[in-house]
């Protein structure tokens, strides 16, 4: 028989993980189990503020159950609030929490087909994520100002080069000085979009020239003018500006 101090040396030790540790990660985990609060979250990853009787309409619950979630959405710094008059509004609390959110989305069980389901093909297609723009178009647009030489790595971040600020410019976006990205790995596609405050700067630069408009949600549409402009500057097929 093995005696018991033979038992005790070969006993693995136990890795030392602070209490706290533990009880973070499943308070994290138990915020996010309510699929009620994963819908507001959602809907919030358009970068735009909501009041409380939006966000409860989209998760289909009445409005004390919806102030209930969203005071636990608050006490655990996953939204903030901004008060105008007497209503509240709503956002995600930064930009790391969307990525949160986008990277959370990768493990979840494979989606339906997009040709299946009208809502996520037009989220596939073109969408945003926070501010910055997502799906197959916003993975084509970095893959373009890559090829084409606009774009640079510099200190592990992404930088617009002389030829991207050029670019940019030439559409009438001048700013005194250019902020820089990052890859944020892109939930339908899998590959990287282009991410951060440059992606932000982009994209928002888009909307207001009128290459994208607001679809439902978080869907981006391509208005004609954009389908010309994103095919003449950054060579991006027809195929991929039409969902």
């Amino acid at each position: 028989m093995v005696s018991r101090v033979a038992l005790e040396d070969l006993a693995v030790p136990r890795p030392s993980v602070l209490p706290s540790a533990h009880f973070g990660i499943s308070a994290f985990g138990e915020l996010l189990s309510d699929p009620s609060r994963v819908a507001m979250l959602l809907s919030l990853m358009d970068g735009r503020a909501r009041p409380a009787t939006e966000l409860g309409d989209i998760a289909r619950v009445t409005r004390p159950t919806a102030s209930s979630h969203l005071r636990r959405l608050l006490e655990g710094e996953m939204v903030s609030v901004e008060r105008i008059g007497r209503h509240r509004y709503f956002r995600l609390k930064s930009e790391q929490v969307a990525d949160l959110l986008e990277t959370l989305a990768l493990f979840g069980p494979p989606p339906r087909p997009a040709h299946e389901d009208p809502v996520r093909r037009a989220l596939a297609h073109a969408r945003t994520c926070y501010r910055h723009l997502a799906g197959q178009l916003g993975v084509a647009f970095l893959d373009a100002l890559e090829q084409k030489g606009l774009l640079c790595v510099a200190d592990g971040t992404l930088a617009l080069a002389q030829g991207g600020v050029a670019s940019f410019e030439s559409l009438g976006l001048k700013v005194e000085r250019w902020p820089t990205g990052k890859a944020c790995l892109d939930w339908t596609e899998r590959r990287h979009h282009l991410g951060g405050e440059l992606g932000a700067l982009l994209t928002r630069h888009l909307f207001t020239v009128g290459w994208l408009r607001r679809g439902e949600g978080r869907a981006v549409e391509v208005s004609r003018a954009g389908e010309r402009e994103f095919a003449r500057r950054f060579g991006l097929p027809a195929s991929l500006l039409r969902p």
